[in-house]
């Protein structure tokens, strides 16, 4: 047995802010278009359009077999993106996440979660619904 779980490694993930899609719909460009004056009045105080940036910026550490991790912060301090990334929703911009062995992520609140059961049966109902056995799970 591999004695990491987790291992990430100059972990980084820029976004811009303000990025547009290269298409749109019909409703978008009217709505767009009817709003332009207001937006004019509110850009005087944002950013500017197009800006890098960094939502997580090298981040590093190693999880072992057994331990258990929190991740804790302010709104906009990278916890979602750090998850997303160790789920592979999301690619990083530099480093890598390894994870040696299974992973199941469930990151909006509360999917998935009955409210009648307790964390332990949420996390076992869960865990059978994936496939896993009662020692995988209690693992």
């Amino acid at each position: 047995m591999s004695n990491i779980a987790i291992r990430v490694e100059g972990l980084s993930k820029q976004y811009r802010l303000g990025e547009r899609k290269a298409y749109g719909s019909l409703r978008e460009s009217l709505v767009r278009a009817a709003g332009a004056p207001f937006r004019r009045i509110a850009r005087r105080s944002e950013p500017a359009r197009n800006e890098p940036f960094w939502a997580l910026e090298d981040v590093s550490f190693d999880v072992r077999p057994g331990e258990a991790v929190g991740i804790i912060g302010r709104n906009g301090a990278g916890k979602s993106t750090l998850l997303k990334i160790l789920s592979r929703i999301t690619k990083p911009t530099r480093g890598q996440a390894a994870i040696y062995g299974r992973l199941s992520s469930l990151l909006e609140v509360g999917t998935g979660f009955h409210p009648e059961l307790t964390g332990r049966e949420n996390i076992f109902l869960n865990g059978a619904i994936l496939g896993m056995s009662r020692n995988e799970i209690a693992a």
